[in-house]
């Protein structure tokens, strides 16, 4: 088992898991937001801030899995 073993892969991107490429947490297939305090948000802290709300498959430079 790795830690990639409990991701759910859907369309050949993670549906319900950790998208490694992007750094962002997926649950069925939308990206979810980071959880930073909004002062860091604010100055775009990072991918799932920008992110947050769209889903995985139309993101260029998700990553790939079978």
């Amino acid at each position: 088992m790795t830690r990639l073993s409990k991701d759910e892969i859907k369309h050949g991107r993670v549906w319900n898991g950790y998208d490694y490429s992007l750094q962002v947490w997926v649950v069925d297939g939308v990206i979810q937001d980071c959880g930073h305090p909004e002062e860091m948000k604010a100055k775009g802290c990072c991918n799932a801030y920008k992110l947050a709300g769209k889903k995985i498959l139309d993101i260029t430079g998700a990553q790939k899995r079978e």
